[in-house]
C-alpha cells in the first residue's frame, strides 16, 4: 500500500513542498529512503525505525520504501523524520490515510519517540498556508514560532505518539494567534550622551533617513564604535512585514530568542575583523544565513574596516547594490535578503593619529596603503563619510548634561522623511532614497536649476563615477526630505558634496 504525507524544505529563507511518498511490500524486511537525501535524512532511517519501536507502534516484518519527492531537490536537515514516520503509520494502515489530507509535518525524531524543535519553522508553516494545507504539525518547542502565521491551524507535539493520536483521537496543542503589538526601539544609548560629533551625528541623522550606507573616520577613542551603536536608537521601528522577514532569516540560522517569538528589535551586528567570506555572506554545505542577510533592516558595523580580509570587504559589492545575495553552492544556489544599512569605521592611519605629527609615527607610504585596503568600487558605494576628531579633555570634563539632541527627537525627524519616501514612491518597488536606480532618481527628484548646475559641475571637476554622481543626488534628496522640502535645493547638494569630499580625502 502506498500512502503519502506533506514535508518542507527550505531553502535560503524560502520553503517548498515535499511529497512523502511510503510504500509497504513483501521482501526482506527493512527500511529504504531515496530522493537525493542528504547525510542527516539518510541517518534517519534507523532513527524512526527506533523512535516507532519505542512509541509503542509494531512495524510489519516488511519492505518498506520511502520516496521524498521531487527527486532532483536536495534534501538536508531532521525536520523529515516526523514526516516519515507518519507516512509510514498511514502505510501500515495504523493511521487512516484520509485524516492527514490537507496537513503538513516537520519535526526531527529522538529515539524515545520524542518530537524536537527544527530551523526555519516560520517559512514552512508560511509555505503551508499558501499552498493550501488547512493544518501543519510542528514541534512544541516551535508552537510559538508557528503561530506567527496566521490562516492555518498549527499544532505543536511532543512526541510521535502525540502525533498519531491526533488523528486517532485528541493531540496536539492548537497555537493561539500572536497579536502584533509593535516593534521595541534599541536602548543601547543615547545620542546625547555622545560628546561634540556633531557633524558624525548630522551624517548618522541623514544616512537612517534614507538607509544610506556611512564611513566613520577617526583616532582611536573618538567615538566611533559608540555612535555606531547607538544607531538602531534613531531608525524607526519595525513594521510588522520587516520584523516577519526577519524573523524567517533567523529562524533559518537557528538564532531565534528562547520564546521562539517574532524580532521586534532592529539588528545591530558588529563581526570581528577576522570574519571570513562565509561568515559574512553566507554559506556552507546546506547554505545559511550570513551577517549581511542577520543584519538586515538594522545595521551591519564593520570596526577596523581597514583590517578585513580583502575578499571579505568586496564580497560586499553585490548585497550593498542589490540588497540581496546569492550564494552557490554544489548543491543548487539560494538567495538571501542583505536589506542592512553599512556602519563602517576607520582610522586615518596604521597607528590612528594622522595628521597630528606629535603623535603619529606613519610614512606616506604607510598611509597610503592602509587606506588602499578598501578598494574605489567599494567606497563608491558608500554614500556619506565623517570624520570623527579627538574629544578635548575638557569637552569630556563638562559634566552629565547633554549635548545636542536625544536619539528621540531624531527618530521623530527620521520617520517624518520616511514618511515622505513611503508616499513618494508608493506603487513602485522602492522603499527609501538610496534605493532609487539613476533613470529612476533623474524621474522622481527634483533638483532646482542651481542645485543641477552645482551638481553637475562637481561630477565634471572631480571625475567621480555614474554611480558617485547618482548617490550625491540621492543623499541631497533624503536631506531635501529632513528639510520638509518638495525640491532638492542648493544647500541641500552642498551638504551631500560636503560629506562625499570627506570620503575623496580618504583616497587621495
Amino acid at each position: 500500500m502506498i500512502c503519502s504525507v506533506y514535508s518542507f524544505a527550505v531553502s535560503g529563507i524560502e520553503a517548498s513542498v515535499i511529497r512523502v511518498e511510503a510504500d509497504v511490500s513483501g521482501g526482506l524486511p527493512g527500511i529504504d529512503l531515496v530522493g537525493y537525501l542528504a547525510g542527516e535524512v539518510r541517518e534517519a532511517r534507523e532513527r524512526v525505525r527506533v523512535a516507532m519501536k519505542n512509541s509503542g507502534f509494531f512495524i510489519p516484518a516488511k519492505r518498506i520504501t520511502v520516496n521524498l519527492s521531487p527527486a532532483d531537490e536536495r534534501k538536508g536537515g531532521t525536520g523529515y523524520d516526523l514526516p516519515i514516520a507518519m507516512g509510514i503509520l498511514c502505510a501500515c494502515d495504523i493511521i487512516p490515510a484520509v485524516l492527514t489530507d490537507g496537513y503538513g509535518f516537520v519535526g526531527e525524531l529522538g529515539l524515545d519517540g520524542r518530537v524536537r524543535g527544527v530551523t526555519g519553522i516560520l517559512s514552512c508553516v508560511y509555505e503551508a498556508k499558501q499552498r493550501g494545507f488547512h493544518s501543519i504539525i510542528i514541534p512544541s518547542a516551535n508552537l510559538e514560532e508557528g503561530a506567527l502565521v496566521e490562516g492555518i491551524r498549527v499544532y505543536g507535539v511532543s512526541s510521535l505518539a502525540e502525533a498519531a493520536r491526533h488523528f486517532t483521537d485528541t493531540g496536539g496543542t492548537l497555537a493561539e494567534p500572536v497579536q502584533w503589538n509593535g516593534a521595541d526601539t534599541e536602548t543601547v544609548g543615547d545620542f546625547a550622551q555622545i560628546r561634540g560629533q556633531f557633524l558624525a551625528k548630522r551624517a548618522a541623522e541623514i544616512a537612517v533617513a534614507g538607509m544610506h550606507n556611512l564611513l566613520l573616520t577617526g583616532p582611536p577613542g573618538s567615538g566611533k564604535t559608540m555612535l555606531a551603536s547607538r544607531i538602531p536608537g534613531i531608525m524607526p521601528k519595525l513594521t510588522f512585514e520587516e520584523s516577519l522577514e526577519l524573523t524567517k532569516v533567523y529562524s533559518v540560522a537557528g538564532l531565534l530568542p528562547a520564546d521562539g517569538g517574532m524580532m521586534r528589535k532592529r539588528p545591530f551586528r558588529s563581526p570581528h575583523h577576522t570574519a571570513t567570506v562565509p561568515a559574512l555572506a553566507g554559506g556552507g554545505r546546506m547554505p545559511i544565513p550570513g551577517e549581511v542577510s542577520l543584519a538586515s533592516f538594522g545595521v551591519l558595523f564593520l570596526d577596523e574596516f581597514p583590517e578585513f580580509r580583502r575578499g571579505s570587504i568586496e564580497v560586499l559589492r553585490q548585497p550593498l547594490e542589490e540588497k540581496r545575495i546569492h550564494v552557490a553552492r554544489l548543491n543548487g544556489n539560494v538567495e538571501f535578503p542583505a536589506k542592512f544599512m553599512l556602519v563602517a569605521a576607520m582610522n586615518p592611519c596604521p597607528c590612528g593619529y594622522y595628521p597630528d605629527r606629535n603623535r603619529c609615527t606613519c610614512t606616506p607610504d604607510m598611509i597610503k596603503r592602509y587606506k588602499g585596503r578598501i578598494s574605489r568600487p567599494i567606497l563608491d558605494r558608500i554614500d556619506l563619510c565623517a570624520t570623527m576628531p579627538g574629544i578635548p579633555v575638557q569637552e569630556l570634563s563638562a559634566g552629565d548634561a547633554p549635548s545636542g539632541d536625544t536619539s528621540e527627537g531624531i527618530r521623530r525627524r527620521v520617520e517624518c522623511a520616511i514618511s515622505v519616501q513611503r508616499e513618494r514612491y508608493k506603487g513602485t518597488p522602492y522603499r527609501y532614497n538610496s534605493e532609487v536606480p539613476g533613470e529612476a532618481a533623474d524621474r522622481l527628484f527634483a533638483l532646482d536649476r542651481e542645485a543641477s548646475v552645482l551638481l553637475a559641475h562637481y561630477a565634471e571637476e572631480t571625475g567621480c563615477s555614474a554611480r558617485g554622481y547618482y548617490r550625491l543626488k540621492r543623499v541631497a534628496r533624503t536631506i531635501a526630505d529632513l528639510d520638509g522640502s518638495t525640491k532638492v535645493g542648493n544647500r541641500h547638494v552642498t551638504e551631500a558634496i560636503g560629506f562625499r569630499m570627506e570620503e575623496d580625502a580618504n583616497v587621495s
